[in-house]
């Protein structure tokens, strides 16, 4: 067997040391090189996560005092119900629509509070109303209802004309007398469902 040239021998040894090398960085090394790489970098975000929990953690006081201010707004508001039970609620409601529509010239004939509901996160508290009203105090009383407070709202709304009730004697002269001209505001029966929230509990 031909003996190869001292420097080829020695070129071999070198390519082989480094291939050894090679092979040692990428199954050794390399793996711990990125795992330190994603180490430090898990750290790093950790620390920012830190830096802005301790931010959250310094305003804490801040945000609760604006959490009050704005608790005490919506109570003072008048835009929800309060009351400290879904009945006691629900009575004031019934009380407050009762009146407005009376002190708008239409007469209460039935009020009938519904069960309350959840909506979302907050409870829905709801009355099955019936008036009768012309067609002017009925805008006034949609009108009140609407515009006031706590917010409300209509559903189902149902508006009838008012038959008047006549007897045969009044059917018989009514035959033989000319017609009256047609009433310009005639008596409305008015049905509808109204709904109002209680306010959410917070914090």
């Amino acid at each position: 067997m031909m003996a190869l040239p001292g420097w080829l021998s020695r070129s071999a040894a070198l390519a082989l040391l480094a291939g050894l090398v090679a092979a040692l960085y990428l199954l050794a090394v390399a793996p711990l090189v990125d795992a330190y790489r994603q180490t430090d970098a898990a750290i790093a975000e950790a620390g920012e996560m830190l830096a802005r929990y301790s931010e959250i953690a310094r305003n804490r006081p801040a945000f609760a005092a604006q959490l009050d201010e704005l608790t005490a707004r919506q109570a003072e508001s008048g835009v929800y119900l309060s009351g400290e039970t879904d009945a006691l609620a629900a009575a004031a409601l019934q009380d407050s629509v009762g009146a407005t529509i009376e002190a708008n010239g239409g007469k209460l004939r039935s009020i009938q509070i519904l069960p309350v509901s959840d909506d979302g996160p907050f409870k829905r508290v709801s009355l099955r109303v019936q008036l009768t009203a012309s067609l002017e105090s009925l805008h006034r009383v949609l009108y009140s209802l609407e515009a006031g407070r706590p917010f409300v709202f209509l559903d189902n709304l149902d508006v009838k004309t008012r038959r008047a009730r006549r007897s045969r004697r009044s059917r018989r002269n009514r035959q033989q007398a000319p017609a009256p001209p047609p009433q310009t505001d005639p008596a409305l029966e008015v049905r509808f469902d109204l709904s109002a929230y209680l306010r959410p509990e917070l914090g």
